[in-house]
């Protein structure tokens, strides 16, 4: 998964900071997730996709950017 949380965070227009606020996490673990350092758990990503409004599967697509 190639930085695609970062990808659609900035394609949305969306900041790394009010998405962490609003899902509960600090900002240095939302922006591991960005860097690929780590990845958010199964319930973080699916509420990283409806924040983003987007199916769940897309945030692990490989090749979709």
């Amino acid at each position: 998964m190639r930085n695609r949380i970062s990808y659609l965070v900035k394609a949305r227009g969306l900041k790394q900071n009010h998405i962490a606020k609003k899902m509960g996490v600090t900002e240095q673990t939302f922006s591991n997730w960005c860097r690929n350092v780590s990845q958010p758990d199964l319930l973080q990503s699916y509420q990283l996709s409806k924040l983003l409004g987007i199916p769940m599967e897309e945030l692990v697509e490989e090749g979709k950017q």
